[in-house]
C-alpha cells in the first residue's frame, strides 16, 4: 500500500503509523492513521504473514466452492480446496498451479469458475481505501477528533491515541508498556492509561497534558527514558500506598491519579523519604481521596503539584500539598458528623473507612479472624453489611438513612448470610464487644432497636467522623465548637463550592422522575445539548456520551466538565444546580434538591 506524502512543517500527523507492509521503503514520511488501524493491520498480517512480530501466522483460508473465508480447524486444514489467502494475494499468483496442486484437473467443469473466484480475491490488492487527511497543530483538537471518530466498537480515549503514537516512534514501546500494565494487573494494582501517561508526561518534561507526548520533540530516546522513569516511580508509589497507606489494591483509590504525587516525590528522592515525611505523604493521600481532589481539572492540579515538588521541600511542601488537596476546606477544619449525612458506599469516605478497618486489624463478627482484603477462601470475602438489615428498615425509614455510611460495616459474606435479616437487638448480643468497637458500632444496646434507628445513625456518625479525622490528621470533632460547612476557596484554585444548603430527603414527586439510570437531565451550552442522569440519593451526575462524558460527584463538577470540553479557553466554573435542567419538568435541577 503506498504511503502518504509528508506534510510541510510545522504541521504534524497524529496517531499510529499505517501498519500495512510495503515492498519498498518509501521516500516520504507515512501519514498517521487515526481510525481503521486494527482492520488494516489484520489485513497486512494476512497479506504478508512474515510481518507479524510474534512469528505466529494467521491461517485464513478461502473456500473456492462457496466463496467463504474460513479460519480452519485442524481437520479443515487438510481440505485442499481451502486455499490460504496469503497465497492468493501474492503479486504473481499462479491460479492454475494452485488448483492443479489441489488436485483439480484442467478439464474439471469448475476449473474456470474457481480460477475467476481466486482472481477476485487477488484483486483486493488494488482496492482503494478512502482516506481523509486532517491537518492541525493543536494536540487537544486532534485528540478530540480522534475520540469522536471512535464511536463504534470499543470506545477509545485520548490515552489510546497517545499509546498508538508512542508505538509509531518506539518499535518495542507498545509491548513494553503492555508488559508493565500486566505486571500492575498481576499485583492487583491496575491503573488506567490516562493516569500512567500523565505521570510519564510529567517525567518527560511536557507537563501533565499527556497528549503533548506525541509532539515531534519527544523522540524515541526521550520516550524510552520517560517510560523507564515512569515504571520505576510507580513501583515506588505502589509499594508506599500498599505498605504505608494500607491501600491493598487500586480499586480502593478514589482516583488512579492519586498515585502520581507519591510517584513524583519518590522518584525525585530516589525512593527515599526524610523522617516524618512518610506520615505527611500518607496524610496527603487520604486527604486527596476524601475530598475527591482529582474530580476535575486534573492536569492543571498535577502541573501545579509537580512545580511545588521541584521548588519546595520538607514541611512547607507537604503543608501546601495538603492545603490544595483539602479543596474549599480550611487546612485544620475537623469533619463534622453532618458531613457524613447522605454519604453512601460510593463515596470516598467509605473507602477510607475500609482502609481504617484494615489498619486497625478489624476482625470478622462471627469468626473473630482479622478481615483480609484478598482471602483465599471465597466465604471470607469482605462484604459491606447493613447493620440494620435493609429488609427491616426500608419500609419505615428513607433510603438516605438505611443506605448511608453510618449503617454499613465490613464482615465476611459467610457472616452476612448468617445474620440475614435479623435486627441488631437480636444478633449483636452474641458478638464480642471488641468486634463492635473495632467498627465503631455504638455499645448502647438501647440504640439497637428499630425505633431508635435514627439515634443509632447519629451516634455512629459521630464516631465515624473522628475515625476520618484521625486518618486525615484533623482535630477531633468537638460538639461544642462552631462548624463551618464551607471555607474560603484557595485563591489559586478554581474549585466549585456547592451551595451549603442541605438537600431535603427525596420525596415522592422526585421518585416519580426516576428512570433506571436516574433522573433525566440536560444542559444546552454554546448551542449544544448534553444529556445526563442525576441520582438524587448521592447527588451524582453521569454523562453517558458526548462532551464531558463520565461520572461526577456533584452537578457542578459535571457542568465544569461540559464547559471545558466545549469551550476550553474560558473559566469553566459553573453552578450545576442552575446549569442542568430536569428534562421531564423543564425546571432547573435545584427544583428537586
Amino acid at each position: 500500500m503506498p504511503s502518504g506524502r509528508s506534510l510541510p512543517p510545522p504541521r504534524r500527523q497524529y496517531g499510529r503509523r499505517v501498519a500495512v507492509v510495503q515492498t519498498d521503503k518509501s521516500m516520504h514520511q507515512p501519514l498517521y492513521l487515526l481510525d481503521g488501524q486494527q482492520r488494516l493491520t489484520s489485513f497486512a498480517w494476512v497479506y504478508r504473514p512474515e510481518s507479524k512480530a510474534d512469528g505466529r501466522l494467521i491461517d485464513l483460508r478461502f473456500d473456492v466452492r462457496t466463496e467463504e473465508f474460513v479460519n480452519p480447524s485442524a481437520v479443515q486444514r487438510k481440505d485442499p480446496l481451502l486455499i490460504p489467502v496469503s497465497t492468493l494475494l501474492q503479486e504473481n499468483a499462479q491460479f492454475y498451479q494452485v488448483l492443479h496442486k489441489a488436485g483439480v484437473p484442467f478439464d474439471d467443469p469448475n476449473f474456470d469458475a474457481w480460477t475467476q473466484r481466486m482472481q477476485k480475491v487477488n484483486n483486493i490488492r488494488h482496492h482503494q481505501i478512502a482516506v481523509i487527511t486532517y491537518e492541525s497543530d493543536d494536540y487537544e483538537e486532534v485528540a478530540e477528533l480522534f475520540a469522536r471518530l471512535n464511536k463504534g466498537g470499543r470506545r477509545l480515549s485520548k490515552g489510546d491515541l497517545v499509546y498508538s503514537a508512542i508505538a509509531a516512534r518506539w518499535a518495542e514501546g507498545l509491548d513494553t508498556m503492555d508488559s508493565f500494565h500486566q505486571e500492575l494487573q498481576d499485583s492487583n494494582f491496575a491503573l488506567n492509561r490516562e493516569a500512567v501517561l500523565r505521570l510519564m508526561s510529567l517525567l518527560a518534561g511536557t507537563g501533565a497534558h499527556h497528549i503533548k507526548l506525541i509532539g515531534a520533540e519527544v523522540d524515541e530516546a526521550a520516550l524510552k527514558e520517560a517510560w523507564q522513569a515512569t515504571e520505576r516511580a510507580l513501583r515506588f508509589a505502589i509499594d508506599f500506598l500498599k505498605g504505608e497507606c494500607s491501600i491493598p489494591r487500586s480499586e480502593v483509590l478514589s482516583s488512579p491519579n492519586v498515585t502520581i504525587v507519591p510517584a513524583l516525590l519518590l522518584h525525585h528522592g530516589d525512593g527515599k523519604l526524610r523522617p516524618g515525611e512518610a506520615q505527611l505523604l500518607r496524610r496527603w493521600v487520604y486527604t486527596a481521596m476524601a475530598f475527591s481532589h482529582y474530580s476535575l481539572q486534573v492536569e492543571g492540579k498535577l502541573d501545579a503539584e509537580a512545580r511545588l515538588i521541584k521548588s519546595r521541600e520538607g514541611d512547607d511542601l507537604f503543608a501546601e500539598l495538603i492545603r490544595r488537596a483539602s479543596g474549599p476546606r480550611s487546612l485544620d477544619s475537623a469533619l463534622h458528623p453532618r458531613d457524613l449525612e447522605q454519604k453512601y458506599s460510593t463515596h470516598p469516605f467509605f473507602k477510607l473507612l475500609y482502609i481504617a478497618a484494615l489498619r486497625g486489624t478489624a476482625r470478622d463478627w462471627a469468626t473473630n479472624i482479622a478481615i483480609s482484603d484478598q482471602p483465599m477462601n471465597t466465604g471470607a470475602t469482605i462484604e459491606f453489611h447493613h447493620v440494620f438489615p435493609r429488609a427491616r428498615v426500608q419500609g419505615t425509614y428513607a433510603k438516605e438513612e438505611w443506605n448511608s455510611l453510618a449503617n454499613l460495616a465490613f464482615i465476611t459474606g459467610q457472616t452476612n448470610k448468617m445474620i440475614s435479616s435479623r435486627l441488631p437487638a437480636q444478633y449483636m448480643p452474641d458478638i464480642a464487644s471488641e468486634r463492635l468497637t473495632e467498627q465503631w458500632v455504638p455499645e448502647e444496646q438501647e440504640l439497637w432497636s428499630l425505633d431508635r434507628f435514627p439515634d443509632f445513625l447519629a451516634a455512629r456518625r459521630r464516631s465515624l467522623a473522628n475515625v476520618l479525622n484521625g486518618l486525615l490528621g484533623l482535630p477531633r470533632y468537638d460538639a461544642q465548637a462552631a462548624h463551618l460547612d464551607t471555607d474560603e476557596l484557595p485563591a489559586d484554585e478554581e474549585l466549585i463550592a456547592e451551595d451549603p444548603t442541605a438537600p431535603t430527603l427525596i420525596g415522592t414527586e422526585v421518585q416519580k422522575l426516576r428512570t433506571e439510570q436516574g433522573v433525566e437531565i440536560h444542559a444546552v451550552y454554546e448551542g449544544r445539548r448534553t444529556d445526563a442522569y442525576y441520582d438524587p440519593s448521592s447527588r451524582t451526575v453521569t454523562i453517558p456520551s458526548g462532551p464531558g462524558r463520565g461520572d461526577y460527584e456533584t452537578p457542578s463538577a459535571a457542568a465544569v466538565a461540559v464547559v471545558q470540553a466545549i469551550n476550553p479557553h474560558i473559566n469553566p466554573n459553573r453552578n450545576g444546580w442552575s446549569f442542568w435542567t430536569v428534562t421531564a419538568t423543564g425546571q432547573q435541577l435545584q427544583s428537586i434538591r
